[in-house]
C-alpha cells in the first residue's frame, strides 16, 4: 500500500506533468487534472511507475496518448462521469445553479461582518453525499445532516454525480497530508481551488483564473513579493493565499497576508474607482481560516477574520471550509455582474509566446525578466542597458520615459549569472496599448508623450529601435502615455545590416544605408504609431507624419510642431 506522503508527492508530480502537456489546450487539462484527483493511492502509484520515466523521455506527443487512455479508464471505472466527458443525465448543473445563486454585485464593498455572514451561510437545498458514505457519516456527526443530503433521500441530489463525487472526496475520501508547504497546498487545492473549478466547469458566471506561487520560475523578488495562491476574476485580484506547513504557524502566514499584494488591481489604474475587499485565506498544516483584506489608515493592511480556524481533520471542519468555498463563488459570481475590470492583473505573471521574458505587476512596479539573455546580447549588451537606464533616471529625463526602478536596494537592471537572466524592475506602472487612440486628440497625446521619450535617449546618444503601440503605455490617473521596453535600443548610427537585424516591425524605410539612426526612430512614429488609423489626420498631423518620415528633422524639432501644441498644452 502506498504511503500518504509518497502518493500526495506522486499526484502533485502527476498534476504538473498535466499543466505542462495542456496548458494551452483549455478545459482538456482540467478534465484530467479532475479524474487524476480522484483517482485511488494505489491505483495512481501502478500509474505512475509508468508514466514518470515516460515523462523523463521528452516525447510529449506520445505522453499525452498514454496519459488521456490511462485516465479515461481509470475515470470509467470510477464512475467519475465528470473526469473525460460528463455522464449525459448527471444534473451537477441543475443543483449547483439552486444551490448558488450569486450574492449582491457590491457585497466585496461591505466590509468583513457582510462577508463573514457569507461565508458562513448554509448552502441549500444541500449537497449531496452518496448514501453509501452519507449513512456512516450522519451517525459520527448528526449536526451534518442538512447541510449535506444523502442520495437517497433526494432524487435531485442522487443524480447530480460530479458534485456528489466531489462532496465525498472533501468530506470522506481525502486525508491531508502535514510536513510541508506543498501539502498545505495540496490540501487547499482539494478544498477550494478544485470547489471553483468544479462550479466553472457546470454553470455560466465568473472565469476565475487561479495560479500558484513558484519562486523557481518567478524569481526572488516576484517570489518573495506574490501570494501562495492567487485568483483574478476580471484581471482583478479578488483571492489570494498563505500556505505554512505546521498549524504553530498560522499566525505567520496571517502576518504575510498583509505584507504581500493586498491592492485588487494596480494604483492609477482605475482612478477614481474604491478598491472592494480582498478575499483571502491562511493555511497552516490541516487548519484553515478566512480572511478579509483592507486597507486602513494611510497605506496599512488590515486581515480581519471571516470565519473560524477549520480543523480539517474533522468533518464538521471540512464541511465549513467547503461551505466557505462555494460561497465564495457565489461572492465572485456576484461580483463579476457590476465589478470593474482591470487592464492588467496585480500578481499575475504573463509570459512571452517563446516562453523567454516574463512579465509580473507588483505593488508599485513591473518586473521583467529575460531568459537566456546571452541569446538577447545579438541586440544589444546589458553594459548598454546598464548606461542607458542610468542616463535615463537623471532628473531631466524621469518624466519623459519608462524609469528603472529601486527594489531591494538594487536600482537599474541586474544581470544573474548562475541562470543568465536579465531583471529591471520598471516603473511608473501604466496600461498596455494594442493600438491607436480611438481619437485623433489622445493620439497626438500618445505620439507627444512617445517623442519625449525617444527625445530624452536621442539627446544621449541612443536609440529605441521598436517603437510600436505594444511598446507604450498608457497612465490613466495622469492621462498620459509613455514610452516603454528599451531592451532593443542601441548607440545612434549603429550597424544593422546584418543579422540577427532587422527587427520584425522595420520596414524598407527604417534604415539609413544600414544603419539605424534617431531618425530611424521617427520613421517607426509615422509609420507604426500614425498610419493606419480608424480615423483620418488633421492636415498639421499629416504635414507631421511627411516630416517625420523625411530627413533633417529631429525629436526636439517634432515636439513644438503645431498638430502637438495642443496636447502639450501650449
Amino acid at each position: 500500500m502506498a504511503s500518504p506522503v509518497t502518493a500526495c508527492a506522486e499526484r502533485s508530480l502527476a498534476s504538473e506533468r498535466v499543466v505542462t502537456l495542456y496548458i494551452d489546450s483549455g478545459t482538456a487539462g482540467v478534465d484530467l487534472l479532475e479524474t487524476l484527483r480522484t483517482l485511488p493511492d494505489a491505483e495512481l502509484q501502478v500509474l505512475w511507475t509508468v508514466w514518470g520515466p515516460l515523462a523523463a523521455r521528452n516525447a510529449p506527443e506520445f505522453e499525452k496518448a498514454f496519459v488521456e487512455r490511462s485516465l479515461r479508464t481509470s475515470a470509467a471505472s470510477l464512475g467519475v462521469g465528470t473526469a473525460v466527458g460528463a455522464a449525459a443525465d448527471d444534473t451537477t448543473a441543475t443543483r449547483l445553479r439552486a444551490c448558488l445563486p450569486p450574492f449582491a454585485a457590491r457585497t466585496l464593498w461591505r466590509g468583513p461582518q457582510a462577508l463573514r455572514e457569507c461565508l458562513a451561510e448554509r448552502i441549500t437545498p444541500g449537497l449531496p453525499l452518496p448514501a453509501s458514505v452519507a449513512r456512516r457519516l450522519f451517525q459520527q456527526n448528526a449536526e451534518l445532516r442538512g447541510p449535506l443530503v444523502s442520495t437517497d433521500d433526494s432524487q435531485e441530489a442522487a443524480s447530480a454525480d460530479a458534485l456528489a463525487a466531489h462532496v465525498r472526496h472533501v468530506m470522506v475520501d481525502f486525508e491531508p497530508v502535514v510536513g510541508s508547504e506543498m501539502y498545505t497546498g495540496h490540501v487547499t487545492r482539494a478544498v477550494l481551488e478544485d470547489t471553483l473549478r468544479l462550479v466553472m466547469r457546470y454553470l455560466p458566471g465568473p472565469r476565475i483564473l487561479m495560479d500558484r506561487n513558484r519562486v523557481g520560475t518567478s524569481g526572488a523578488t516576484t517570489g518573495n513579493l506574490r501570494p501562495d495562491f492567487l485568483a483574478w476574476v476580471n484581471s482583478v485580484l479578488l483571492l489570494k493565499g498563505e500556505e505554512k506547513a505546521a498549524a504553530s504557524e498560522l499566525q505567520h502566514a496571517v502576518q504575510e497576508l498583509t505584507t504581500k499584494v493586498s491592492d485588487a488591481w494596480a494604483a492609477g489604474l482605475l482612478p477614481h474607482t474604491p478598491l472592494p475587499s480582498m478575499l483571502a485565506y491562511a493555511a497552516a498544516g490541516a487548519v484553515l481560516q478566512f480572511f478579509c483584506i483592507e486597507h486602513v489608515g494611510s497605506g496599512g493592511v488590515q486581515a480581519t477574520p471571516i470565519s473560524g480556524i477549520m480543523d480539517l481533520t474533522t468533518a464538521p471542519g471540512r464541511l465549513q471550509a467547503l461551505t466557505a468555498s462555494f460561497n465564495i463563488w457565489r461572492l465572485l459570481a456576484g461580483y463579476t455582474s457590476q465589478g470593474p475590470t482591470a487592464p492588467i492583473g496585480m500578481g499575475q505573471v504573463v509570459s512571452s509566446p517563446d516562453g523567454l521574458r516574463t512579465y509580473c505587476l507588483l505593488p508599485g512596479f513591473f518586473r521583467k525578466s529575460i531568459r537566456q539573455f546571452s541569446l538577447h546580447a545579438r541586440y544589444t549588451s546589458f553594459k548598454l542597458l546598464q548606461e542607458l537606464y542610468g542616463k535615463m533616471s537623471e532628473q531631466k529625463h524621469r518624466l519623459s520615459i519608462i524609469q528603472a526602478c529601486d527594489v531591494n536596494g538594487v536600482a537599474g537592471p541586474r544581470l544573474q549569472q548562475h541562470d543568465d537572466t536579465y531583471v529591471v524592475h520598471l516603473a511608473p506602472v501604466g496600461q498596455p496599448c494594442m493600438g491607436p487612440p480611438a481619437t485623433e486628440s489622445d493620439l497626438a497625446c500618445a505620439v507627444l508623450g512617445v517623442l519625449s521619450g525617444l527625445a530624452a535617449l536621442h539627446s544621449e546618444g541612443y536609440v529605441h529601435r521598436d517603437v510600436r503601440w505594444p511598446n507604450v503605455i498608457f497612465l490613466p490617473a495622469e492621462r498620459r502615455w509613455l514610452l516603454i521596453d528599451l531592451e532593443h535600443a542601441g548607440q545612434e548610427g549603429c550597424d544593422c545590416s546584418k543579422d540577427p537585424f532587422p527587427l520584425p516591425f522595420w520596414s524598407e524605410h527604417t534604415l539609413d544605408d544600414g544603419k539605424y539612426t534617431a531618425q530611424s526612430d521617427l520613421r517607426m512614429v509615422a509609420e507604426q504609431l500614425m498610419s493606419h488609423l480608424s480615423f483620418p489626420l488633421e492636415v498639421s498631423g499629416q504635414e507631421l507624419r511627411r516630416r517625420l518620415l523625411g530627413d533633417r528633422f529631429s525629436a526636439a524639432q517634432a515636439l513644438r510642431h503645431r498638430w502637438l501644441a495642443r496636447a502639450s498644452g501650449r
